[in-house]
């Protein structure tokens, strides 16, 4: 019986671990992910208020499909492959079929209503298979990326070849450039951007006379301190063959390009501006080339793929469209999903999806390209040989108008949208923010913090809670003049009755020398030389609270002031940075003054050490209680005091370090250098260690398995 529970149980857990990740809580009380309105999974994310993550969670569909155009129906062939889709400013649909060299045009309603076929340039066929990307302009030249023929080829309506964009004859080309167009975009004043594919120079940009003029908004490389240590140790232990043989990590090449309102560029880079971590795989470029998009690094796909079996699996967000709101759709072609975000990069929805399967309508098997007609979003399937049309439904379009209101700063028109839209989803957490908005605005402040809080709209509580706070302390002002007249009383009656009589609060002598070192470091360090008075479990226990108090400033703060990310933070960097960063220095700091005539023992260095945290430890707890009563423009102060007291702690850690080994300034100063050194000395030796037991686990391993499988 024991057996078949723990059978059950062990069956129950390993289905909990692989079922599909946006199952959540809040799902489960809102109702299936598979809606009946829809074949696909539709969801949202969910942030709770100390953004430790975005979980994705049910939303009410805001799209769902309304027209599927096959092949058949635009008289194509089993040799056609649509690729690519685009849109004109009179909602005429382009669709680009690559496999047979054809363009159809679809009318509003989605209907053919012509075919370029048979397209000719000097007399000759003119072919382009395997073109990867189509776009239509203002004045209706259409821009067709033959990417197998290095070239853009430009028509007009008819079919006309108009010109040709070939690699331009430049100094600014790099040599060995290879020209592989996949997108084209052109801007309200005529400027022209090309995407090359593995072009990692950025887009290639063209003036409205179709000058040449360079490379526009090029993707760059970040690099962590642990890439700079991996470098270094390269460079140390590899030879010029393994070194010629490393790989260069470049920037991300672009996917594609659109261009947006005010003539801001869009550009996506698939999977990122980091494979592993998924952030930056938009970008909004400005007439500089600089990213101008609200959260630069955000990670647009989603927060966690799957679980187990799925996670292997890259995202890859390669295609974008924007409307005229500057509303963001992004295609993740891996699992067929649309993104929507606002022009503030707030998500909507994501919905369609079942990359690889694609039986439903709405759902996808090699999906490849994206374009928004109005509201309407437009996707095509390469292996379907299909263009997917998705109508926003009667919610999501409350849910846009009420966004858009928002976003000109009407919030308190939005007010009863919100409220619709909170009824029909109460996983939408945009409306959350939206309705503490309209609140904040109307004078409810007391509303206005408990949905922006939902909302985790920081800014917005800052500003409700802050005339919230004015009216309290104007409700109470008598009841709070007179708790601090009594205690201001009862002071002086005790000043008076026990008159210049000291006060003992503490007896024990190694703790009151402790406590006083903050008062008078000198003579306490003093103490602490000559008397023995010093000691280290009372030092250990500060620096046990200087950790613990850090790490509760970072999580448990005030809620406008702490922005607290799980997936990021990492306790045990903050244990290194504080506890580790203290014996570190106290090892480096013995093993060099004992070299220098030192007299000061390792004890001693830790204890003086750890009570020159006292000042950043006091202030840290007082910070902490701080933000729970301050707003971010009065915690302003706090960074002042923060710097002071980092000075006044380094001014006791000075004066304790010279008293314990009998130093000079002079001699501080140079024993101190020393010291900086052994410590980058000893983080190299443990680093270098640390490398030499991962190649020896590695040695171990693999010669594991070749004698397992020999």
């Amino acid at each position: 019986m024991k057996k078949s529970k723990f059978l059950t149980s062990l069956v129950i857990l390993l289905l909990l671990f692989v079922m599909p990740f946006n199952v959540s809580a809040v799902q489960q009380e809102t109702g299936a992910a598979n809606s009946k309105e829809v074949p696909y999974q539709s969801y949202t994310y969910w942030v709770d208020y100390n953004t430790s993550e975005k979980m994705p969670v049910y939303s009410k569909p805001m799209y769902k499909t309304d027209t599927i155009v096959s092949a058949a129906v635009l008289g194509a062939d089993e040799n056609s492959k649509l690729n690519d889709v685009a849109v004109d400013s009179n909602g005429t649909t382009y669709i680009l079929d690559s496999g047979n060299s054809r363009i159809y045009m679809l009318d509003v309603n989605y209907q053919l209503i012509g075919t370029l076929a048979d397209i000719v340039l000097d007399e000759k066929p003119l072919k382009f298979t395997d073109a990867q990307g189509i776009y239509v302009d203002n004045n209706g030249t259409i821009y067709v990326c033959d990417t197998e023929n290095a070239r853009v080829i430009c028509l007009d309506v008819n079919g006309s070849v108009k010109d040709m964009l070939t690699l331009p004859k430049s100094e600014l080309i790099p040599t060995g450039f290879k020209y592989r167009p996949v997108k084209v975009a052109v801007d309200s004043k005529g400027y022209t951007y090309i995407a090359s594919e593995g072009s990692y120079y950025g887009a290639i940009l063209y003036s409205p006379e179709m000058e040449f003029l360079g490379f526009f908004g090029a993707n760059t490389v970040k690099s962590t301190p642990l890439d700079v240590l991996s470098n270094l140790w390269k460079r140390l232990t590899s030879n010029d063959i393994k070194r010629a043989a490393d790989e260069i990590s470049l920037p991300y090449a672009f996917t594609d390009i659109v261009v947006g309102p005010a003539d801001f560029v869009y550009t996506s880079t698939g999977k990122g501006s980091n494979s592993n971590a998924q952030t930056g795989q938009i970008c909004v470029l400005n007439p500089g080339g600089k990213n101008i998009i609200a959260n630069e690094g955000k990670n647009f796909a989603d927060y966690k793929v799957g679980r187990l079996l799925f996670a292997s699996l890259t995202q890859n967000m390669s295609n974008l469209d924007v409307d005229a709101d500057g509303m963001i759709f992004a295609l993740d072609k891996t699992y067929g999903r649309i993104f929507w975000y606002d022009s503030e990069c707030n998500l909507f929805s994501v919905f369609g999806g079942s990359a690889g399967q694609g039986t439903q309508k709405g759902t996808f098997s090699m999906p490849s390209a994206i374009a928004v007609n109005g509201s309407d979003v437009l996707v095509t399937d390469s292996s379907k040989n299909t263009l997917t049309v998705f109508k926003i439904t009667e919610y999501g379009a409350a849910v846009r108008s009420a966004q858009l209101i928002t976003l000109s700063g009407d919030f308190a028109s939005s007010l009863d949208s919100w409220k619709f839209i909170i009824s029909e989803d109460t996983n939408c957490q945009m409306a959350y923010r939206g309705l503490g908005k309209a609140y904040y605005d109307m004078g409810d402040n007391a509303k206005a913090m408990e949905y922006a809080k939902l909302g985790v709209d920081r800014d917005t509580y800052a500003k409700a809670f802050e005339l919230e706070r004015t009216n309290l302390i104007e409700k109470y002002f008598y009841i709070i003049f007179i708790a601090i007249a009594v205690i201001v009383a009862f002071v002086i009656i005790l000043k008076i009755k026990f008159g210049n009589k000291q006060f003992t609060l503490v007896n024990n002598t190694r703790l009151k020398v402790a406590l006083s070192s903050v008062a008078h470091p000198v003579e306490s360090f003093r103490l602490v030389k000559e008397k023995g008075e010093g000691s280290p479990i009372i030092g250990a226990v500060i620096l046990v609270l200087f950790y613990v108090f850090t790490v509760l400033n970072d999580t448990s703060g005030g809620f406008a002031f702490t922005v607290f990310d799980s997936e990021n933070y990492s306790a045990i960097y903050v244990l290194l940075s504080t506890v580790g960063f203290v014996l570190l220095f106290s090892v480096a700091n013995w093993l060099v003054c004992t070299l220098a005539g030192g007299i000061g023992t390792l004890k001693e260095i830790f204890t003086v050490t750890c009570y020159s945290l006292i000042p950043m430890l006091a202030f840290r707890i007082v910070r902490l209680a701080l933000t729970h009563v301050l707003i971010p423009d009065e915690g302003a102060f706090l960074n002042v005091i923060a710097v002071a007291c980092v000075i006044y702690t380094l001014f006791m850690l000075i004066i304790g370090i010279m008293r314990i080994h009998d130093y000079e300034f002079g001699k501080f100063i140079a024993t101190t250098i020393m010291t900086i050194i052994g410590m980058l000395i000893i983080v190299f030796l443990l680093f270098l260690t640390f490398m030499l037991i991962q190649q020896v686990l590695n040695l171990v391993s693999t010669v594991y398995i070749e004698i397992r499988y020999r």
